[in-house]
């Protein structure tokens, strides 16, 4: 299931491929809440959304063996990047977002590569500037663990 999404040539839960996602606007992308666990899928069960597919070792492997699925993982962080880039209400003590880009890091991290996951964690430290200092520590924290998490996998 999780696979062939990301290959492109599955739907989610509600139907969607991963190019529908890709296109949709900046406002359904913060009011859409089911989205990110399949775009950056990972082992652990989603404290947000109840229901939503986790990988098994077959569905890692298959992933980390898919170019297209590592490309399209590549392809959603710049995506979701880009929406981080044109908003800024995510630069504060606490936002939602901040819990999405743990997940991000930690999904390249696990399907990518840690430098992938690294470079994303730089992105999101380059848009926000001098604000970064505005985020809870304890967010920050969660985003470096991110980097060292799928270590253990």
């Amino acid at each position: 299931m999780l696979p062939n999404f990301l290959n492109g040539t599955g739907p989610d839960h509600q139907g969607r491929y991963l190019r529908d996602i890709w296109d949709l606007d900046d406002k359904a992308i913060e009011q859409t809440h089911d989205f990110i666990q399949w775009m950056f899928p990972l082992t652990e069960k989603s404290m947000s959304v109840p229901g939503v597919p986790t990988l098994s070792a077959d569905d890692i492997e298959a992933i980390r063996a898919s170019e297209i699925s590592r490309s399209n993982l590549e392809k959603s962080a710049q995506w979701y990047l880009g929406f981080l880039h044109r908003n800024d209400h995510w630069i504060k003590s606490y936002d939602h977002n901040h819990l999405r880009i743990t997940r991000v890091i930690k999904s390249l991290h696990l399907l990518v590569t840690k430098n992938d996951a690294s470079s994303f964690l730089v992105a999101v430290f380059d848009i926000a500037g001098e604000r970064i200092t505005v985020v809870r520590r304890d967010a920050i924290s969660f985003w470096e663990a991110g980097l060292l998490a799928a270590d253990n996998i």
